[in-house]
C-alpha cells in the first residue's frame, strides 16, 4: 500500500477538484439554460403574436422584447463561457494527475498497472460531468415573422420562437420515462449509466488485484461484453437524434448545437478504451 501513496492521495485531490469544478460547471450551464428558456419564452408565437401585444398600434412593445433578448442572450453566451473555463480546468486537473503519476511510476513495474487505474479514474470523472451536462440544444424560429398580408399585414421583427429543447442524459431519461417510452428510457439506462459503471468497476477491481482468479473472471466478463462496448456511443447518437429534426414548416428555421455534455461523454468513452487496453496487458504479463 505504500509504494501507491501517490497514486491513492492524487486519486483523493482529484476527487476533491472533480467535485468543485463540477459543481461550477452545473451552476453555469443551469443558468444557461435559464436565460435561453427565458428568450424562447420572451419571443415565443403565444407573447409575440397571440396576446397582441406588438400587434395595437402605439401600444407595441417589439423593440423592448428585442433589447431584452438581447441582454438574454449576452448573459446566457457569457455564462457558457464561464463554463467552459471551468471545463477548460477540470481537463487541465485530470491531465496533471495523469501526469504525475506517470511521472512517479514510470520506472517502476506497476507502471501499467498504475496508469490503467489513473485512465479509470479520469474516465469517471468525465462521465460524473458528462451524464450532468446537457448534450445538445435544439431551437425552431422564424426570422421577420409575417403575419397576414396587403394592408393587413404586420412583421415581428427578430426572432419568433416555436421551440427550444436542452436536456441533459438525466433529464432524456426522466423524459422518456414521464412520456411513456419506457423501452428507450431503460436503454439509455442501461447503456450509458449501469453498462460503463460496471465496466468500469470490474476492470477496477481487476487492475487492484491482478493476480487473483477474480481478476482473470473479470476480463472475461469484460470481453464477453466487449460486444457492447460501443452501446454508449450508440446512445449519444440516440440522444441526439431525439432532439433533432430535419425540417418543420417552410419558412422556420431549425438548428441545432452541441454542448459541452457531449464532449465530455466522448472524452470518457476514449479513456475508458485506453484503461481497457492497459488491463488487457495486465493480465496478459501477470499470466506470463
Amino acid at each position: 500500500m505504500r509504494k501507491f501513496k501517490v497514486l491513492i492521495l492524487s486519486t483523493v485531490l482529484l476527487f476533491f477538484c472533480v467535485t468543485f469544478l463540477s459543481t461550477k460547471i452545473i451552476q453555469q450551464l443551469n443558468q444557461y439554460k435559464v436565460n435561453k428558456n427565458e428568450i424562447a419564452d420572451l419571443l415565443n408565437l403565444e407573447n409575440r403574436v397571440l396576446d397582441g401585444s406588438e400587434i395595437l398600434p402605439f401600444f407595441g412593445n417589439g423593440e423592448s422584447k428585442l433589447e431584452e433578448w438581447d441582454v438574454l442572450y449576452k448573459e446566457a453566451s457569457g455564462e457558457y463561457d464561464t463554463a467552459l473555463k471551468y471545463g477548460f480546468a477540470l481537463l487541465v486537473v485530470v491531465l496533471v494527475y495523469a501526469f504525475i503519476n506517470y511521472l512517479i511510476y514510470q520506472s517502476t513495474v506497476e507502471k501499467r498497472r498504475v496508469l490503467g487505474i489513473v485512465f479509470i479514474f479520469a474516465a469517471l470523472s468525465f462521465l460524473y460531468i458528462g451524464l450532468q451536462t446537457p448534450f445538445i440544444e435544439v431551437e425552431a424560429y422564424s426570422i421577420d415573422f409575417k403575419l397576414g398580408s396587403g394592408l393587413f399585414s404586420k412583421t415581428f421583427e427578430g426572432r419568433t420562437y416555436f421551440l427550444y429543447q436542452n436536456k441533459s442524459v438525466f433529464e432524456l431519461i426522466k423524459l422518456l420515462f414521464t412520456g411513456g417510452n419506457l423501452l428507450v428510457g431503460l436503454c439509455v439506462v442501461l447503456f450509458s449509466i449501469v453498462f460503463p459503471l460496471f465496466k468500469l468497476f470490474v476492470s477496477l477491481i481487476a487492475l487492484i488485484k491482478p493476480n487473483t482468479k477474480l481478476a482473470l473472471r473479470s476480463v472475461s466478463i469484460i470481453n464477453k461484453l466487449g460486444k457492447w462496448s460501443m452501446a454508449d456511443v450508440f446512445i449519444s447518437a440516440v440522444f441526439l437524434a431525439v432532439f433533432s429534426f430535419a425540417s418543420m414548416n417552410v419558412g422556420i428555421d431549425t438548428a441545432s448545437n452541441t454542448l459541452i455534455g457531449l464532449y465530455f461523454f466522448l472524452a470518457f468513452v476514449l479513456l475508458s478504451i485506453v484503461s481497457g487496453q492497459f488491463l488487457k496487458h495486465v493480465i496478459t504479463h501477470n499470466k506470463n
